[in-house]
């Protein structure tokens, strides 16, 4: 055993630590907050959290711990662990004690696990395998473990003035949010690394600025591709069902290995400082240098409470509407399917059968084409037809909507007799040479589409019928489409 680990310790309780400013001491203490590491402008890294003990759980002590390399960084597993400290500095900052920490300056620790009953083997212990563990240190562990499992010590966790739901984010303010990663992808060409996370709560609807619009005359094609490309349908695939899922994007970051360590899939944490913008019409968040990210145990209560909500609200078709949607629903669209249970979007495009029904609450983002004038094509053969559809007379409705609920987007066609139903009774004409028709039209599409004379568009909540059909019998799954049927204008 070397003569660092011969040393004999007497280890402070945290209310003692705090009283022992420019001293030197060791301690044992509960993690209950912590921060993922990250570089300095220095040569180190930087990794903080807040310890708490019997002795002094509110607020807790605030470490920073300093190391040159990754690999000597503190990485807390769950809230509730226990970590042992050697050699840490007191100090104060903002007159509150902290204490520091640095390899460089001998400072050491090892991360016991904060299930009771557990042995007493560190699960991170970077100085070496040899570490001192007297029978003191395992009755330390032990009471720490037991009053821990019966605490709460997410302290920090929700209690912030600062901490909002995803539900309640606003554009460009700074705000805290506890959450779920559920997805994490590499933007290749950028060289950024974008999270995709989760509380179980709805975002609120954006107005459409046009100028997001792209100059290729599609505005759907444009709004479907902000939404769907960052998360393909086979990772969607294993989404809560409901629910909004923010990409949050580093603005700033570093673009190589300096940047700091970032959470996988699965892992539910504390974001703090976060920016929150709108891009063609889609909430997301903005990592910044300054934004901190926290885990947070699965134990916690905040995290819990998240759980719990999501689940009643799983179970409750109430609860199931989008929560921005006017209560009791009202929509200007009906449907002869009222008795069939509302699916979100996210669930239409995940269904395992790729030709189903259902009925969904969205609102109506753009049409294409955009002109009304537009919508009806010769029945020539130039338009593509789902096979099991007819000509109808020498012009048909070919429409394409593009469709969100807070989950997701979707492309859906108005075909035939379907967006003849839908239009209340208008055929299909050749709408240049139909005024009267094409006022109608413009009518009805602008109300679905929110058009407004004081501000941008902003749909209202409507209700539709959608069925997924493919069109290469060979390829049904790449080939699956989605077309609104049995809905139609009220009155």
């Amino acid at each position: 055993m070397s003569n660092r680990e011969r040393e004999g310790y007497n280890y402070a309780t945290l209310a003692e630590a705090v009283k022992l400013v420019g001293e030197t001491v060791h301690f044992y203490g509960v993690v209950a907050a912590y921060e993922q590491p990250k570089p300095t402008r220095g040569r180190d890294y930087l990794c903080t959290m807040t310890v708490i003990d019997t002795s002094y759980n509110s607020p807790g002590l605030r470490v920073l711990f300093f190391a040159p390399r990754l690999d000597q960084m503190p990485r807390v597993k769950d809230l509730g662990d226990v970590i042992r400290f050697h050699r840490l500095q007191m100090k104060t900052h903002s007159d509150a004690p902290q204490a520091n920490g640095n390899e460089r300056s001998r400072s050491s620790f090892v991360l016991f696990r904060g299930c009771e009953g557990d042995d007493y083997v560190p699960y991170q212990n970077p100085s070496g395998t040899s570490f001192t563990m007297e029978a003191s240190d395992r009755n330390i562990v032990g009471l720490l473990r037991t009053w821990a499992s019966s605490h709460s010590i997410d302290t920090l966790a929700g209690t912030s003035k600062y901490m909002k739901q995803i539900k309640d984010v606003a554009v460009d303010s700074y705000c805290d949010v506890c959450c779920k990663i559920l997805f994490v992808s590499e933007q290749s060409a950028e060289n950024k690394v974008i999270m995709h996370v989760w509380d179980g709560t709805d975002a609120s609807p954006a107005c459409l600025n046009p100028s997001d619009h792209s100059e290729n005359g599609d505005p759907g094609q444009d709004l479907w591709i902000a939404k769907q490309v960052a998360v393909p349908v086979d990772v969607m695939r294993g989404f809560p069902a409901l629910g909004t899922v923010l990409p949050l994007v580093p603005d700033g970051m570093p673009e190589n290995d300096s940047r700091p360590l970032l959470p996988v899939a699965g892992d539910w944490v504390k974001l703090r400082n976060i920016r929150f913008r709108v891009r063609k019409g889609l909430y997301e968040g903005v990592l910044y240098p300054c934004s901190k990210i926290g885990i947070l145990s699965p134990s916690t209560q905040t995290v819990q409470n998240c759980e719990r909500a999501y689940e009643e609200r799983l179970a409750s078709e109430a609860l199931r509407l989008p929560q921005w949607c006017p209560q009791p629903p009202q929509s200007m669209l009906v449907t002869g399917y009222d008795h069939v249970k509302l699916s979100a979007l996210r669930e239409v495009l995940t269904y395992p059968e790729v030709t189903y029904k259902f009925r969904c609450m969205v609102r109506v983002m753009a049409t294409w084409p955009s002109d009304v004038l537009d919508f009806c094509e010769p029945t020539d053969g130039s338009a593509a037809q789902p096979i099991d559809h007819p000509d109808q007379g020498d012009f048909v409705f070919v429409v394409r909507l593009t469709l969100e609920d807070p989950t997701a987007r979707l492309h859906a066609f108005l075909y035939g007799e379907d967006a003849v139903e839908f239009f209340g009774g208008c055929p299909a004409a050749n709408l240049r040479r139909q005024g009267d028709t094409v006022v109608v039209l413009k009518r009805k599409v602008d109300r679905l589409l929110g058009v407004s004379e004081h501000g941008p568009p902003n749909p209202p909540w409507v209700t539709c019928c959608l069925k997924s059909y493919y069109l290469d019998k060979a390829r049904p799954r790449e080939t699956r489409r989605y077309r609104v049927f049995g809905t139609r204008f009220a009155g």
